[in-house]
């Protein structure tokens, strides 16, 4: 059933909208920009989340439709700038609704060249993503074409940083947690379509 997240009301926050399934565009993007933005609200509606348009250059559909070389959307992220604006090859979750896209909240995997020349994604970052992914991918040692990392937080204590890049997928060297494993990315959209994708009601 088609259904979507609007803005709410005071004390409520703005999460994006949830299209049924046909209205979902899964894409491997090259970002070209992030930049905030003010949407205008009605009368007696606030904002809780930052809101972003979003650009990127579309370089492999994995599911959906979309014609075009560039894609525009909105993303909405409460924690501020989106994360996926740290890196530059993503596996993102749009979503068509009410004649505009939007970001899936907080739903994308950063992807990079693997030396076959496809696209994969890292091992699991953090206990959370793991067990999401518990019995849909395996993350396998994977050499890569180009330097696939996460960059780290200067401040993140040593416990922090093995408990979210585990030695098995990641090589922790200064701020950076270079990746050891991969998945392909049509494995990692299976892990979202079958937890999140699923209990937002884009897939049954």
């Amino acid at each position: 059933m088609r259904r979507f997240w609007t803005l709410l009301l005071v004390a409520m926050a703005w999460s994006g909208p949830v299209a049924a399934g046909n209205d979902l565009i899964v894409f491997v993007g090259e970002k070209l920009s992030v930049e905030k933005f003010e949407p205008k609200l009605e009368p007696g509606q606030r904002l809780m989340d930052a809101a972003f348009k979003a650009k990127f250059r579309v370089k492999q559909i994995v599911y959906g439709r979309y014609d075009g070389e560039i894609i525009d959307f909105e993303a909405y992220d409460h924690h501020g700038t989106p994360h996926f604006a740290q890196f530059k090859h993503s596996l993102m979750f749009v979503s068509r609704a009410n004649g505009k896209l939007y970001h899936e909240k907080y739903q994308f995997y950063p992807v990079f060249r693997s030396a076959s020349g496809e696209w994969a994604g890292c091992g699991p970052t953090g206990p959370h993503e793991a067990k999401l992914r518990e019995g849909i991918s395996v993350a396998r040692p994977m050499v890569f074409a180009e330097k696939a990392f996460y960059p780290i937080a200067s401040d993140m204590p040593r416990e922090a940083r093995i408990r979210w890049f585990p030695p098995e997928h990641f090589a922790i060297r200064d701020d950076k947690a270079f990746c050891l494993t991969g998945a392909p990315i049509r494995d990692l959209f299976e892990v979202k379509k079958r937890t999140v994708l699923k209990a937002r009601g884009l897939f049954d």
